[in-house]
C-alpha cells in the first residue's frame, strides 16, 4: 500500500504541475463560466415570468441550472481526461523511465493504482473547481444541497471511469498522441454503446443491456437520487479497467 501511495503521490504532483494541466483548467474554467452565466440568465429571466405564463412550472434550480452544467463538465471530461492520463505511462515509456519503474521491487498492481490514483487525485481537481460555480449560488439562492452533491457524486464515479479508461490507453501504446485518441475513443464507446440494447429482441439479453448504460447510470445521480446498483456498476467498470492496465503492465515485465 504503501508503494501504491508513493507512486500516486508522484503522479499527482507531476501532472498537477504540468503546463497541460494548466491549459486544461483555463479552458474548462473559461467554458464553464460562459455556459453557467448563460444558463443563469435565461433561468433568471424564466423564474421572473408571471405564473400564468409558466403554465404552473416550478422552475427548480438544480433541474434547470445545476444538472446543466455538471452535464456540460461530463461531456468536456470525456475529452479532457484522456489528456491527463496520457502522461500516465506513456510519457514514461517515451523517456525511458518505465523500464525502471518495472524492474523496481514493486508489483504491477501498485503500479496500476498508483498511477490511477495518481490521475484521478488531479481529476478532482478539476471537479473541485467545477463544484465552485453551483456553491457560489448559495450566496444568492437557497436550495438543497443533498442533490446537488449527490450529482457530483455520480459526476465523481463517472470521471473515475474515465480515469480508468485512459490510463488503460496509455498503457497500450508508447505515442502520447494515440493515447489521447483510443482514451477519447474508448469513452465514446462506453456511451454509444448503451444504444445496443435497443437492438436485441432478447428479454436476458436486453436487461443486461439497459444495466450497463452509461447514460442511465450516470442521470440517476444528476436527478439527486442515490443509487447502489450505480455506484456497483461504476466500481465495477473501474476495477474492469485498472485490471487490464495491470495485465499490461504485468506482461511489459516478460518482454
Amino acid at each position: 500500500m504503501r508503494a501504491t501511495l508513493a507512486i500516486a503521490w508522484r503522479d499527482f504532483k507531476a501532472l498537477v504541475t504540468s503546463p497541460m494541466f494548466f491549459v486544461i483548467t483555463g479552458i474548462c474554467s473559461v467554458v464553464w463560466t460562459f455556459n453557467f452565466l448563460r444558463a443563469l440568465s435565461r433561468f433568471v429571466q424564466l423564474s421572473a415570468l408571471p405564473p400564468q405564463v409558466r403554465q404552473g412550472q416550478n422552475f427548480n434550480i438544480h433541474f434547470h441550472l445545476f444538472i446543466e452544467h455538471i452535464s456540460l463538465v461530463n461531456l468536456i471530461f470525456i475529452f479532457a481526461i484522456p489528456a491527463i492520463t496520457m502522461k500516465s505511462i506513456s510519457e514514461e515509456k517515451k523517456q525511458g523511465t518505465y523500464d525502471l519503474l518495472l524492474t523496481s521491487p514493486i508489483t504491477a498492481t501498485n503500479i496500476a493504482l498508483g498511477k490511477f490514483l495518481g490521475a484521478l487525485g488531479v481529476s478532482c481537481v478539476l471537479i473541485f473547481v467545477a463544484l465552485l460555480y453551483p456553491l457560489g449560488m448559495s450566496f444568492f439562492a437557497d436550495f438543497s444541497y443533498g442533490p446537488l452533491f449527490t450529482s457530483f457524486l455520480g459526476l465523481v464515479l463517472m470521471t473515475a471511469t474515465y480515469v480508468a479508461v485512459g490510463l488503460f490507453a496509455s498503457s497500450i501504446s508508447k505515442s502520447l498522441v494515440l493515447s489521447v485518441i483510443l482514451g477519447i475513443l474508448f469513452n465514446l464507446i462506453l456511451w454509444l454503446a448503451s444504444q445496443s440494447a435497443q437492438m436485441t429482441d432478447q428479454p436476458t439479453l436486453s436487461a443486461i443491456l439497459e444495466y450497463m448504460q452509461i447514460p442511465q447510470q450516470f442521470f440517476s445521480f444528476l436527478k439527486g437520487t442515490f443509487n447502489t446498483s450505480a455506484c456497483v456498476f461504476f466500481l465495477s467498470a473501474i476495477g474492469f479497467f485498472v485490471f487490464l492496465t495491470q495485465r499490461v503492465v504485468e506482461s511489459s515485465r516478460w518482454r
